[in-house]
């Protein structure tokens, strides 16, 4: 009895430990598993955390480059400004110091420009003149002696053309351009058609007649004015005397007396060389050149520009000053 307890005993106590191994195993097995769930979950967690860190790190630079972006761009507009400042006080600081100066030499030089154009295209002198003592004016603000040489030469430009004989020259251009009317009307010495024959003259050599039926008039001039004239030869000398009026109305625009002096002379002597001297219309028109050639449009149409020269002198010099 007492070695089947013994024995009872012993069974049970293996058989506890046994169960006490087990049970101890199964627990270490729980915790290895949820050790390895925990360090999958952790490792899983630390690389989102990496991908969020680097796409962190991507706007930060980002964020920083556009930081940089928006500093440089601040600081070219600051340097702009900085430079506008610095070029409007160095205009203002030329101002005070004589930049109106230079101002008013220019307004005074557009002033003579345009006096000069103004005469040239419509030979205003009046107006011309007006313009010419604005410049004058203009340069009588700077109280400055070194200026008087420029105001001399305007006040010989503005007696100029003072001294100027008020000569109608837009009504001088009408008139030449009523005359070139008239030039198609003008009589020409023409050569008249011989008379046709039927029959042929027997009283006349046979190559007489063949001459007069041939569309060529042989014929002699005795003068040296080769008169009576074809068709032709008319049309050419009406274009000659229209030729003629048109330079003489294109002198007096331009304001040349030389040339509009010798286009009329050319005109009368057109007239007088091919024209019929019993045409009233040609002596209409060779009385009207002789009384328009006669007039002084040298003085009419006088030429200045002594003003704006000196001027333009005046500026290089303070330019170069």
């Amino acid at each position: 009895m007492t070695q089947d307890r013994l024995f009872s005993r012993q069974a049970g106590a293996s058989l506890l430990t046994v169960l006490l191994v087990l049970v101890v195993l199964a627990a270490l097995g729980a915790a290895g598993w949820w050790g390895w769930q925990e360090f999958t979950r952790l490792k899983s967690e630390k690389s989102s955390l990496a991908d969020q860190v680097t796409t962190v790190k991507g706007e930060l630079a980002s964020q920083r480059a556009q930081v940089q972006s928006a500093l440089s761009g601040l600081e070219k507009e600051q340097a702009k400004l900085a430079a506008q400042m610095t070029k409007d006080r160095a205009a203002l600081t030329d101002l005070k110091s004589g930049g109106q100066r230079l101002w008013l030499i220019n307004e005074a030089r557009a002033l003579a420009s345009l006096a000069s154009q103004r005469l040239l295209l419509t030979q205003d002198a009046l107006a011309a003149r007006r313009l010419l003592k604005a410049a004058d004016e203009t340069l009588a603000r700077l109280d400055d002696p070194a200026v008087l040489p420029a105001r001399k030469a305007l006040a010989l430009d503005m007696e100029t053309l003072s001294g100027a004989s008020q000569v109608d020259v837009q009504g001088m251009v009408l008139r030449l351009g009523a005359l070139r009317e008239l030039v198609a009307e003008l009589a020409v010495p023409a050569e008249a058609s011989p008379p046709e024959r039927d029959t042929p003259d027997v009283d006349l050599p046979w190559w007489q007649d063949v001459l007069d039926r041939m569309p060529v008039t042989v014929r002699r001039h005795e003068g040296a004015v080769p008169l009576p004239l074809s068709g032709e030869q008319a049309s050419l000398v009406r274009l000659t005397l229209d030729g003629s009026l048109q330079q003489a109305q294109l002198a007096l625009m331009q304001g040349r007396a030389e040339a509009y002096g010798q286009a009329v002379e050319n005109a009368r002597s057109t007239l007088e060389q091919w024209f019929r001297d019993d045409d009233p219309r040609a002596a209409q028109m060779q009385a009207t050149l002789k009384e328009m050639g006669g007039a002084s449009v040298a003085q009419a149409l006088p030429q200045i520009g002594n003003g704006l020269a000196a001027i333009e002198a005046l500026k290089r010099k303070e330019g170069g000053a």
